[in-house]
């Protein structure tokens, strides 16, 4: 049930929206996982017309979160999630150079280490880097100097024990405050608010008031699950439970509205299910206190990332039954409701206010949904299988959505695979990856805009110049990769497998 706002925090959305002030990301392009403070992934940029050359990097680590950009838009930061000796932080030109990187790391108090994997870099309008890891925050200029690095809150003697001795209690993805502050949720729930400028946590100690969600094992992790070095295997179980939202009280990324209210989704009060949660920050008194204006229960699951309406009233959630909610931003009641096959991750809203939702297959891979809870379409993604042969021991070809969408000004675009279902086994080969443009108004795949060499398994990246960025996480192909001898035999014609090879590929408009 909705929760009851207090006067003292409806007060203080009423004195921020009458101040209202955008948080300092970075202009150039992408500054933050899901590309404004709204978690919106909508830009104005048209993509269909191009012809693109591309180029990868960083093969052999998995790249699970979106690059972002420097404030002219020349320089991707990337995060990955190594094992000790190597860096998780790469800075790198868009013509692909390796320009620095962060220092690699050894233990918990040096480097940035393989929690940085699920935790995308932020930037702001100076150029300034930010990036959580297990148990710290970095700050790093431009040019990859230390800025400052600061210890996160630790975890309590009852939280998970995420990685044997190596203290986890990571954010998974920082955001900028209206006022040019830091505001991060870890793992387990804990607020908080760093001056972005020295380092020094400005709010007395908050956790969220919510239980610890159960441990996820509705899905077994593959053991080859990034293995062969594409991640420290020592953090893999919780970067599994952090995708599925298990065994912690929060594994997404907040949003900020223009009023400064701060929403987060978690786990609630009671056991088993999720919440949205509205916080607002109280300026007024040092240190600052984070108070709950609203907790607003949803179903099972907390793994969805909040995306806010254009004009900010609702805020778009969804579960892991494939609920899909509205919540009014200010009260935190439930507007509408609309069930789905959607996962529970981030939708994204297009500037007409439609919502676009990943759904779990064999569900259509996007589902399109008015702003008043009107289901519009769900994608038709059979034209991309035109060229795909039938097996005679497999049966039809499929497409699999393997990646948030993301809306452009002509196109939706979604990174899919295009294989076969191996239904005894529970898996889907990928034969080929592809970034799909899907018709906004119908959900037709128009065309695979790009080939991508390896599954996304995150989010596209769309620079104002069309130039596109894809994570590789490789999740699926390395789920799969100890049935690829057998598999690439029975394949039909001259099919094969794709290998999980990692990194990011960066797709250019050939006229740049």
């Amino acid at each position: 049930m909705p929760g009851i706002p207090t006067i003292a925090g409806a007060l203080l959305a009423l004195v921020a929206g009458a101040t209202a002030a955008q948080p300092p990301y970075s202009p150039g392009g992408w500054p933050t996982l899901h590309y404004d403070a709204g978690n919106r992934r909508a830009v104005p940029t048209s993509v269909l017309d191009n012809q693109y050359t591309t180029w990868s990097a960083l093969p052999g680590a998995s790249v699970l979160t979106s690059p972002v950009t420097s404030p002219d838009g020349e320089v991707l930061y990337v995060a990955t999630g190594r094992a000790p000796g190597h860096a998780n932080l790469q800075a790198l030109s868009l013509d692909g150079e390796l320009l620095w990187q962060s220092e690699p790391w050894q233990d918990a108090d040096t480097g940035v280490d393989a929690c940085a994997i699920l935790s995308s870099p932020i930037v702001d309008t100076e150029g300034d880097i930010y990036l959580g890891d297990c148990n710290q925050l970095f700050a790093f200029k431009p040019n990859g100097a230390l800025k400052w690095v600061i210890d996160l809150p630790p975890p309590t003697p009852h939280d998970w024990r995420a990685a044997g001795k190596h203290p986890v209690n990571a954010l998974t993805t920082a955001a900028f405050t209206t006022g040019g502050h830091i505001v991060g949720v870890t793992n387990f729930g804990d607020v908080t608010v760093v001056d972005r400028t020295t380092g020094k946590q400005l709010n007395l100690p908050f956790r969220l008031p919510s239980v610890p969600s159960p441990y996820a094992d509705t899905y077994s992790m593959p053991d080859s699950l990034l293995g062969g070095g594409l991640m420290d295997a020592n953090f893999r179980e919780w970067a599994w439970q952090v995708i599925f939202a298990g065994n912690m009280r929060s594994a997404n990324t907040p949003a900020v509205a223009r009023s400064g209210r701060v929403l987060v989704v978690g786990s609630s009060d009671r056991p088993g299910i999720g919440a949205l949660f509205g916080l607002d920050i109280d300026h007024s008194v040092t240190p600052y206190i984070v108070r709950v204006a609203f907790a607003t229960d949803i179903g099972i699951g907390s793994g969805s990332s909040p995306a806010l309406s254009p004009d900010e009233k609702q805020v778009y959630v969804s579960d892991e039954a494939g609920w899909l909610y509205a919540i009014d931003s200010s009260l935190g009641n439930i507007v509408w409701k609309v069930e789905t096959a959607a996962a529970a991750g981030a939708a994204a809203v297009g500037p007409d206010g439609r919502v676009y939702a990943l759904q779990v297959y064999p569900a259509p891979a996007i589902i399109a949904v008015s702003d008043a809870g009107e289901v519009l379409w769900e994608s038709d993604t059979a034209p991309l299988l035109a060229d795909m042969p039938r097996s005679r021991l497999l049966g039809e070809p499929i497409v699999v959505a393997n990646g948030n969408p993301t809306v452009t000004a002509d196109a939706l675009l979604v990174p899919v695979i295009l294989g076969y279902r191996i239904g005894f086994l529970g898996f889907n080969v990928a034969v080929r990856s592809t970034l799909a443009a899907l018709d906004l108004q119908t959900g037709k795949a128009i065309k695979g805009l790009v080939d991508l060499v390896d599954d996304s398994s995150g989010i596209t990246a769309v620079l104002p110049g069309g130039t596109l960025v894809n994570s590789l996480g490789g999740l699926q192909t390395s789920a799969a990769s100890p049935i690829s001898p057998v598999m690439n035999v029975i394949l039909p014609g001259d099919s094969h497998m794709l290998p999980p090879t990692g990194g990011i590929q960066v797709s250019t408009p050939r006229h740049r």
